[in-house]
């Protein structure tokens, strides 16, 4: 019986990423044919102690591509311990689009620092979209205008797409990890549901925020960008995902394993805030490494079989992916992914119920 429902799981593991690889090679949606003028758009960029990251970001965010007359700035030191606070002075003062929103409250004990900041920040905007990423990301030149001229209203929300970069093996694997995570967000997006969002690469319409409560609204979530989408997508909005080159935003890796196990304790907490049919989904892939142990001391050739082509179309779903923004996956990086997987899977399991608080920026939520 046991072995029967391991055979099982194994099997409809493996057709999810068929089902995966196919639907990012013939159901893709590349979002164009959007709005023709460019309109206002407000760039955000909450910082927490971020003093290394920043020269990289900033840099980025002045080679811009956009109308001067069109585009404006807004940056915040959410309480930094480091020179983040004089660093963002410094830059603001260079530039006449540029604003610094200053945080007078500290946000309370179990309040989403960055939701807090955020949600003060976007006080401060007058008009047009609202365009948001992280200090420790570097946006490319024509980051604004594709994402402006992409959105819709009825999107509410855009999402970008974002890489990890870095050259160590780790690093690599990383960025695996977050091309198959956002592969999977952007291939139930283009079915018209949403999963998430990502906080360093996404755009919003001032209507919608507005409609949706904001940031304010979600102030109590370690996920802030996956608690704001959920919000829009019940009140009627489909938040849409854009992959495509010109909206590839890099960001940094994981420095070890500890902070990497922090960030992925912090995302499942979000991803219970998901309805049970995507939990179910998600659960199957962290029980497929725990039934195959099952299945290769019952049935060895077999599970091993439907291991491989698991591994086949998770590596196809992951290379056709990212090719999707012009990047090439190497063969041997795809296959060593399948080990580390299973590894960041299961400890992720495994730290989510280890009885100590989400560590983030610098700050524990219980």
């Amino acid at each position: 019986m046991l072995a029967t429902i391991a055979m099982g799981i194994l099997v409809l593991v493996g057709i999810q990423y068929f089902i995966l690889w196919w639907l990012i090679s013939n159901n893709f949606k590349k979002h164009e044919g959007g709005t023709a003028a460019l309109p206002v758009v407000n760039v955000l960029l909450p910082c927490r102690n971020e003093a290394h990251n920043l020269p990289a970001c900033l840099q980025s965010l002045e080679n811009l591509n956009y109308p001067g007359d069109r585009i404006r700035f807004y940056v915040a030191d959410d309480h930094s311990e480091d020179q983040t606070g004089t660093m963002l002075a410094q830059w603001v003062s260079a530039g006449k689009n540029r604003q610094l929103v200053q945080l007078d409250q500290k946000p309370g004990a179990q309040e989403n620092g960055k939701a807090v900041a955020l949600a003060a920040m976007v006080l401060s905007v007058k008009e047009g979209l609202l365009l948001f990423t992280d200090a420790d990301c570097v946006v490319p030149s024509g980051w604004a205008e594709k994402m402006a001229r992409a959105y819709q209203e009825e999107f509410g929300m855009l999402t970008g797409i974002t890489m990890i970069s870095g050259k160590t093996i780790f690093d690599q694997m990383q960025a695996m990890d977050w091309w198959l995570t956002l592969g999977k967000v952007k291939a139930v997006s283009d079915l018209g549901y949403s999963l998430t969002a990502m906080g360093n690469n996404m755009l919003i319409g001032r209507n919608a925020y507005q409609i949706a409560g904001g940031f304010s609204a979600v102030k109590e979530q370690v996920t802030e960008d996956l608690a704001l989408s959920k919000i829009m997508f019940q009140k009627g909005y489909r938040p849409a995902h854009l992959v495509n080159k010109e909206v590839l935003v890099r960001t940094r890796p994981e420095k070890n394993f500890t902070s990497l196990m922090e960030q992925r304790k912090r995302w499942a907490r979000g991803a219970f805030l998901l309805p049970w049919y995507w939990q179910l989904l998600l659960g199957l892939q962290v029980a497929f490494y725990l039934t195959l142990l099952v299945g290769l001391v019952h049935s060895f050739w077999l599970a091993a079989g439907i291991w491989g082509v698991k591994i086949c179309f998770q590596s196809l779903f992951i290379s056709t992916f990212a090719g999707k923004t012009e990047t090439k996956i190497g063969l041997l990086p795809l296959l060593g992914f399948e080990i580390y997987n299973w590894l960041v899977s299961w400890s992720t399991v495994l730290y989510y119920f280890w009885p100590s608080g989400i560590k983030w920026k610098n700050r524990t939520y219980q």
